[in-house]
């Protein structure tokens, strides 16, 4: 039995159909799980689900459009940001934005690093 597979190996179809309802879990379950708890700490509606899909959906569709393909991923809500999104409620949706807009801009700034230097640093 194989537990780990090769990015050009492809798993048996039945397999591939339990991977690919744990991943739906997972994004799901990621995804609108984020704006809830976001939204539940302000006491207002700073976040919608729905936005939180179509924004994941649009983000991973750009992605796969600007790498040809080249790296499969999905982007979406992460738990990473959610105490910067809580505190940020205190500004409004500007707050979010920006720290949006800024956390964005610390992964450019590491991902021109690394294509600069390699990734062996």
């Amino acid at each position: 039995m194989k537990l780990v597979y090769d990015v050009a190996d492809k798993p048996p179809i039945k397999k591939n159909l339990i991977y690919a309802f744990q991943q739906l879990l997972a994004i799901m379950a990621a995804t609108l799980l984020v704006p809830i708890l976001v939204n539940s700490s302000s006491g207002t509606t700073y976040m919608s689900q729905s936005a939180a899909l179509f924004g994941a959906g649009a983000g991973t569709v750009f992605y796969l459009f600007m790498t040809s393909k080249k790296s499969p991923v999905f982007l979406g809500s992460s738990f990473a940001f959610i105490s910067p999104l809580v505190s940020a409620t205190v500004f409004g949706y500007l707050g979010i934005f920006l720290g949006a807009v800024f956390a964005g801009l610390v992964y450019v700034i590491i991902a021109l690093i690394i294509k600069k230097t390699g990734s062996a640093w």
